[in-house]
């Protein structure tokens, strides 16, 4: 496998700001899929990521339609999930058998869809921890973190996996390659079902949920919960886990989640990646869980009322 062609399917934040460290610090050429009025500023202005790092002004490949940019070798695949299913209709005619797709989306749902449409052997699954938004147009604000966990679903370092890790490690973002990725992936998935979408349904910041005893109260139910879930999916949580969750997530001072951004900007909120999924889980192996039930029930409303 060889990357000289690299295509960023959602050019927001996620996207933006990896894809961007790509075009800044490779040789690797990189296009990016986004619209509205992001777009127009990427194509007429170029990318400014404003960061701790320091501030980057990029000039790159925007376009509309993923047919109008050039051949691809790999996709980074960062649609909000809501959007996954149309992105993978805009992709299909792109995508040849000399095409890897790294997924680093929210949530546990979008892996499966992308194999289904395009085959294990195309697509990697993984994740991403960073804290960033699009501040206006054609701008990514970084405030923190900033690097990619992906791995094979048996456990071993491939060739595809080894030359993304290379890849990754030119433009200086850390990435780890795990040996369990889909356990990694719950763990992640465990850490958004609790964080982001308290603070969403809250609209705090992360460490204000931990202000009162019943809302970080409500994180250990939240995970009690997802616990009995995940077993029933053949993964098991550990207490501990959960609790080194709740616990380090005390420390992120004035952290805006993804979806709390989402409320913030009156932006289509992800819940549906998360809670909805647990939910729908839960009724799959009839399993009562009253509280995420509740916030789903919350987060609802919230979307469509406000």
């Amino acid at each position: 496998m060889h990357i000289k062609q690299v295509m960023v399917m959602g050019a927001g934040a996620v996207g933006g700001y990896f894809g961007g460290r790509l075009a800044e610090r490779t040789d690797v050429d990189v296009s990016f899929i986004a619209r509205g009025p992001h777009l127009e500023a990427l194509q007429k202005e170029g990318l400014l990521i404003k960061s701790e790092q320091g501030t980057s002004r990029i000039n790159i490949q925007a376009f509309r339609n993923p047919t109008h940019a050039p051949a691809v070798d790999l996709i980074l695949f960062t649609v909000k999930s809501y959007d996954t299913a149309e992105a993978i209709e805009q992709i299909a005619p792109v995508v040849s058998e000399h095409t890897q797709i790294l997924t680093i989306q929210n949530g546990i749902e979008n892996y499966p869809q992308l194999v289904e449409a395009f085959g294990a052997e195309r697509v990697i699954q993984g994740f991403c921890k960073i804290g960033a938004g699009v501040s206006r147009p054609g701008v990514i604000a970084h405030k923190a973190f900033g690097e990619i966990t992906a791995g094979e679903q048996d456990g071993s370092e491939s060739e595809r996996v080894k030359v993304i890790e290379a890849l990754f490690g030119q433009a200086k973002v850390p990435i780890h390659i795990s040996s369990q990725i889909t356990k990694d992936v719950w763990l992640k998935f465990t850490w958004n079902c609790l964080l982001n979408m308290v603070t969403a349904a809250g609209n705090v910041t992360v460490d204000q949920i931990f202000h009162h005893k019943e809302s970080e109260q409500l994180c250990y139910k939240l995970f009690d919960e997802l616990q009995q879930v995940a077993a029933k999916e053949g993964i098991e949580l550990l207490d501990k886990e959960g609790e080194a969750i709740i616990e380090s997530s005390k420390k992120l001072k004035g952290f805006e989640t993804s979806t709390y951004q989402d409320r913030q900007k009156g932006k289509p909120m992800e819940y549906e990646a998360f809670t909805g999924a647990v939910v729908r889980l839960a009724e799959k192996h009839n399993i009562d869980i009253p509280h995420h039930q509740t916030l789903y029930a919350l987060l609802k409303l919230i979307d469509n009322g406000g």
